[in-house]
């Protein structure tokens, strides 16, 4: 049974330039989160979330803008967070979306308050909203509220870890990245990467491990391929998704790898920002 409840109230009123945190109570599953905020003419919108944080046991499991979560939850197939120029409804997913299995959905769930054997577990999660400096007026209205289940037992269980990195390149030109966490408690697989370029495109994405190739499209045919399955791709946005057809169990495994890269193509000089989704263990 789901739970669909209030959260506690945020420790400090929006107010520009600071850091708004939400400490959540322990001893549910986490399915989803939504951010609601906004006021009559203060045009307080999502872009005014300059980073959420999503934190367990005090250590950041996801970090992503108020836009870019928006972008990924419309990619996804969602609706959109903003609901007029003055209130908006976020969604902070945990569950998958729109997959074959209500199991393969809820896998990810952030299931706090269980322990495993050895006495490891969350006992500690909170939501952190750095709010920018300008773009609004006022004092506006950010509250919580979640979509919860009773916890399982058996610790933490699967987690959906996102590393949010930025990088430079400095022409158009062939790229890799090659230095992507893998391997380790919270980078186990790689389910999603998702990419945007602060100008101009990317093309011909390709993904190797050990030096065979897992992944070859070009970004016409990935587009195509992702719209012919559950996903929605959106402007602006480059995406390799292992859940696009709608199953959990194709995420790549980046276990005892030699070496894992994404290799690519830019258009011009950009500053690229990846979000990368991990399915990991937790950490210690």
């Amino acid at each position: 049974m789901r739970f669909d409840t209030r959260m506690p109230a945020a420790i400090a009123p929006v107010a520009a330039d600071t850091t708004v945190t939400f400490r959540l109570p322990i001893g549910r599953r986490y399915h989803n989160l939504a951010l609601i905020g906004g006021g009559a003419g203060l045009s307080f919108g999502v872009d005014c979330l300059r980073e959420i944080r999503v934190l367990g046991n005090s250590k950041i499991i996801q970090r992503y803008s108020g836009s870019d979560r928006n972008a990924m939850n419309l990619f996804q197939g969602r609706e959109s967070a903003s609901i007029d120029d003055d209130n908006f409804n976020l969604v902070l997913p945990f569950d998958r979306y729109n997959l074959g299995t209500r199991p393969g959905e809820e896998e990810t769930a952030i299931n706090t308050g269980s322990f495993d054997k050895d006495g490891r577990g969350i006992n500690q999660f909170s939501i952190e909203c750095d709010i920018a400096s300008s773009g609004f007026s006022g004092t506006p209205s950010l509250r919580m509220t979640a979509q919860q289940s009773e916890n399982i037992p058996g610790g933490a269980g699967t987690i959906p870890y996102i590393l949010k990195s930025v990088r430079d390149f400095q022409s158009a030109s062939d790229y890799q990245v090659s230095d992507l966490p893998r391997g380790g408690i919270t980078s186990q697989y790689i389910e999603a990467m998702y990419m945007k370029p602060s100008v101009s495109t990317l093309e011909n994405f390709i993904i190797e491990a050990n030096n065979v190739k897992l992944f070859e499209r070009t970004a016409s045919e990935n587009e195509r391929i992702q719209r012919d399955g559950v996903r929605v791709p959106q402007a602006g946005w480059y995406n390799i998704d292992r859940t696009e057809h709608g199953y959990a169990g194709e995420p790549f495994d980046v276990r005892g790898l030699n070496d894992f890269s994404l290799k690519f193509t830019t258009g011009a000089l950009m500053q690229l920002t990846i979000y990368t989704h991990y399915l990991g263990g937790l950490a210690d």
